[in-house]
């Protein structure tokens, strides 16, 4: 019996202590793994200062295989190899063996091969053998496996050792080193990529060895190397290969067009101080690449370099080269994309002939296409040649040459930046035109149509703006005479021709948006009207009318073609179309100043409420606000008079119309407010159906009117805001003082007034919240905006950072949303943008947020998510939905966008850590063609 309860006892004791033995077993100590953090793409630290690239995807697949914490420690390389010496760290994350290496540590099993090369500059000779550059020190991180691997195949070689591969770069770009060891792969900044890849061009590179990255430890841990080498046993094949293609195989720039320019020819092309280029060409450029949705980056050198890098297959595409008869690149003329005027430049004293520089001489560069143009134009001068614009200045300020010839607008750009403007003059009788040609190797023909399409997209209106921005001189800008915004096809101008003289029917006084002036039709509409007539060719009548509803009867019957400031409406449509909105429109009332604030209808049940006879709101009036007591008027000042009269209690009418019958009128007893219950409307021109074939042409033409031109006509014709005069003023001020006093005797009144006064709260806080909702919200879209966004994911960081949770950042940009505005115009823009933000709304849970960062760009907050592959489903919804068509302006379209996603506390424990990652993936995506989403 004792030994039962002996036996018993023992299995009670190892039952209670199983589970801390167990605890003690699962609970296993993490593991430091020291790492280099400038090892780009295989180990650096990233931008939220993260430890980050393959080796480190890789060893957090190990980590979760053997269910081991892993902490990293990045330092540069010295340091790392110092943190394992000194037992700060573990196990090293990744490095090559060498016998050195070998002596003092022991290695796990391989992870995964690499190729190590020396990067030679462009200037010199690939060489045939290693000493060939025994003249070179080559550039190398301290420390690096390679030094061993070049010093046992030629012991001669010298070398320039750097701290790390952050110094060792910028020694290469500031040109200290021509030959230098680098890894394959590809740089983190865009850059630097450019300018390096340029100036060691990958065909001029020399393989030193292929290498292999292992795990390194000191020999005494036999324990943890078995651990180690276990972990990645256990790791599958396929796993590995996607990290590997992750981070080597989608290389960043893969997709790229690289367009190759030659710098300082501002102001057609040049590298400005940010260090990027900019000019007039590469403006177009990026045109370009918004019609076409291909990126493009660009690389810079002189003249011959430019050209080079296109035959060498550096670049794709040369930006736009003056090649003519006698200077021939061999190269393909895949489109012509400018043209340059050169002139004739004296110095101080302007020339009033050519015969002036018989006997003198003139400089010109060597390489310009109008070269025996100029011999024969100037047969008595001498000729002579120089390098640049800048050298030929310096001649002609010497009294070396007494004029040059030079491209204009370069020519003036140099003028300009050097102070010299007023030096030189140009002579009006002497010009030579070459035009600017993109050109591409012969062999890719189908590029070089894809190339000459994707200009072909742009238009003239496009390229005349950005001429304007570039070309200070009108006499250098060849789209001058294009004059129209919109291009028309034969097809379209057939229409315009088939449809003959366009009758348009307006108010005669109805100021400020239309009016009689002088027997001629005035007003902002006028010149929206003149606009499109002008851009269209179209031959316009006019007919003026006293009352809306006559006018509008008018169209509708046929009597006039087209009239403004038609609102469109149910009843409408099938009435008469309809062009897109061009004007905004907001209601405002009227009322007398001794009645307290009015700024909704609910307000005035019961009252007087005078509107236009005809105006789509009457409708609208009598089924929702049946109380009202409507006094139809004909046109606006009927409206003003009948409310001065006492007839009326409240006038109703568009804002602009109000204010200058206010201030225009003998009406100083009336006061104005916004009306809050419609929001603001826009006008649309009406056309009859018999015309409805103009309107996609003049959709065309109001969606090319700039904010300047409608700034413009707006301070033309809105000359009075709704600030009142001084004497009105002081005189309602005085009446005020007066009803205060009357109102401070009389209990009763003031009584009614406190109940007013309650009521003005009320409307107040209305108007505050509708404020409050408007300064965290976008106003198209009604989603939160920046703000409002950055609020929600502040709350979300200590939310989940208590609970210890998860939540993701989708970052949504919409794919070819450039397309929709160029071809429906910015008005569907936006009815396509309030069509997505709904997709996108209906799907993510109600806990969840959707919100607008501006222009097609939305981000998603995902509130405690279970896994990565639970984003993955949402972002394949959102695209399926996306993709599902609907109808645009009569015409079946549908959505794509590219999806960023980041994981807190993974990919970031920021607001802007989070949102930089998820953009960052959200490019990944773009570049792989788009419709689709991408994560770290």
């Amino acid at each position: 019996m004792k030994t039962i309860t002996c036996l018993l006892l023992a299995f009670l004791v190892l039952l209670v202590s199983f589970p801390a033995i167990s605890s003690a077993v699962e609970a296993k100590p993490p593991i430091i793994i020291a790492m280099s953090n400038d090892t780009y793409p295989f180990q650096f630290v990233d931008e939220n200062n993260q430890p980050s690239g393959l080796l480190v995807d890789i060893w957090l697949e190990w980590s979760k295989q053997t269910n081991t914490q892993v902490i990293f420690k990045p330092t540069n390389w010295v340091d790392s190899t110092t943190n394992l010496d000194n037992r700060v760290a573990d196990v090293h994350m990744g490095m090559a063996k060498t016998s050195a290496r070998e002596d003092l540590y022991q290695f796990g099993p391989k992870i995964l091969n690499f190729q190590s090369f020396l990067y030679i500059n462009y200037q010199l000779p690939k060489p045939q053998n290693l000493a060939d550059l025994l003249p070179y020190k080559i550039g190398v991180v301290r420390g690096a496996a390679q030094i061993a691997l070049l010093q046992k195949q030629e012991p001669r070689l010298t070398f320039s050792f750097y701290e790390n591969r952050t110094e060792l770069l910028k020694a290469v770009i500031n040109g200290e080193v021509f030959v230098f060891v680098s890894l394959e792969g590809f740089l983190r900044e865009s850059q630097i990529n450019n300018t390096i890849s340029v100036q060691f061009p990958k065909d001029n590179r020399k393989s030193i060895a292929k290498m292999s990255f292992y795990p390194a430890l000191l020999k005494s841990n036999e324990e943890l190397l078995k651990q180690i080498s276990a972990g990645f046993e256990a790791i599958p094949e396929n796993v590995i290969d996607s990290y590997v293609k992750q981070w080597l195989g989608d290389k960043r720039y893969q997709n790229d067009i690289v367009i190759a320019m030659q710098s300082g020819v501002g102001p057609y092309v040049d590298i400005g101080a940010d260090d990027l280029p900019h000019g007039l060409l590469v403006d177009i450029w990026k045109l370009w690449s918004e019609k076409t949705g291909l990126p493009i980056r660009f690389v810079a050198g002189n003249m011959k370099q430019s050209v080079d890098y296109v035959k060498r297959g550096i670049a794709d595409v040369h930006l736009g080269y003056p090649e003519s008869a006698s200077i021939q690149t061999g190269l393909n003329r895949a489109h012509t994309i400018y043209q340059v005027t050169s002139r004739l430049f004296s110095y101080q004293q302007p020339l009033m002939s050519l015969d002036e520089l018989k006997g003198k001489v003139v400089g010109v560069a060597p390489t310009s296409p109008y070269l025996t143009d100029l011999i024969d134009t100037l047969p008595d001068s001498e000729i002579r040649y120089y390098s640049s614009v800048s050298k030929m200045i310096e001649m002609a300020k010497k009294g070396e040459i007494s004029a040059f010839v030079a491209a204009g607008a370069w020519t003036q750009h140099h003028l300009l930046l050097n102070q010299n403007w007023d030096l030189f003059h140009q002579f009006g009788g002497l010009e030579f035109k070459t035009d600017l040609y993109v050109l591409n190797r012969n062999k890719d023909v189908g590029f070089s149509a894809r190339v000459a399409a994707g200009f072909q997209q742009i238009s003239l209106a496009e390229l005349a703006a950005i001429e304007r921005k570039w070309m200070l001189n009108p006499d250098d800008r060849i789209y001058r005479e294009q004059g129209g915004m919109v291009e028309l096809t034969a097809q379209q101008q057939a229409i315009i021709n088939n449809i003959g003289p366009i009758k348009v029917g307006y108010l005669r006084d109805w100021r400020p948006m239309e009016f009689e002036l002088d027997g001629e039709y005035s007003g902002i509409n006028s010149d929206i009207v003149n606009i499109v007539a002008k851009e269209l060719d179209l031959k316009v009548t006019t007919q003026a009318f006293d009352e809306w509803q006559t006018l509008l009867d008018a169209l509708i019957s046929g009597s006039v073609d087209m009239v403004a400031s038609v609102a469109q409406t149910a009843e409408r449509q099938g009435q008469i179309g309809f062009s897109a909105p061009y004007w905004p429109s907001p209601w405002g009332l009227v009322t007398q100043y001794s009645n307290i604030n009015v700024f909704g209808l609910d307000e005035l049940s019961g009252q007087r409420v005078a509107v236009v006879e005809g105006y789509h709101i009457v409708r609208q009036l009598m089924q929702q606000y049946p109380d009202l007591k409507l006094v139809l008027v004909p046109h606006s000042q009927a409206g003003l008079q009948v409310v001065s009269e006492g007839k009326a209690d409240v006038f109703i009418d568009k804002v602009v119309n109000l204010s200058n019958g206010l201030r225009n009128g003998d009406y100083s007893s009336l006061k104005m407010s916004m009306l809050v219950d419609f929001a603001e409307q826009r006008s649309h021109i009406g056309v009859h159906l018999s015309k409805k074939a103009l309107l996609p042409l003049m959709n065309k033409v109001l969606a090319s009117i700039d904010p300047e031109t409608q700034k413009n006509i707006h301070q033309k014709w809105v000359a009075q805001t709704i600030e009142f005069g001084r004497d009105e003023y002081h005189k309602q001020l005085q009446f005020g003082l007066v009803i205060f006093v009357v109102l401070m005797l009389v209990v009763i009144v003031a009584l009614f007034a406190i109940r007013h006064l309650r009521k003005e709260v009320d409307r107040r806080i209305t108007a505050e919240s509708k404020m409050a909702h408007f300064a965290k919200h976008d106003s198209l879209t009604q989603l939160p905006n920046r703000s409002l966004i950055e609020d929600r994911l502040e709350q979300a960081i200590l939310l989940h950072t208590r609970t210890t949770a998860q939540f993701a950042v989708i970052f949504i940009d919409l794919d070819g949303f450039k397309l929709i505005n160029d071809q429906f115009g910015h008005h569907a823009g936006d009815d396509f943008l309030v069509h997505v933000s709904g997709v996108l709304k209906h799907g993510i849970r109600r806990s969840d947020t959707i919100g607008r960062l501006g222009g097609d760009e939305f981000v998603v907050i995902l509130n405690d998510i279970k896994d990565i592959k639970s984003v993955y489903e949402v972002a394949e919804t959102l695209l399926a939905s996306l993709a599902l068509p609907f109808t645009l302006q009569d015409s079946e379209v549908s959505a794509s966008a590219s999806i960023g996603i980041a994981v807190f506390p993974k990919d970031g424990n920021s607001i802007d850590g989070l949102l930089k990652t998820a953009d960052k993936q959200m490019y990944r995506a773009k570049h792989s063609g788009g419709r689709a989403y991408r994560s770290q």
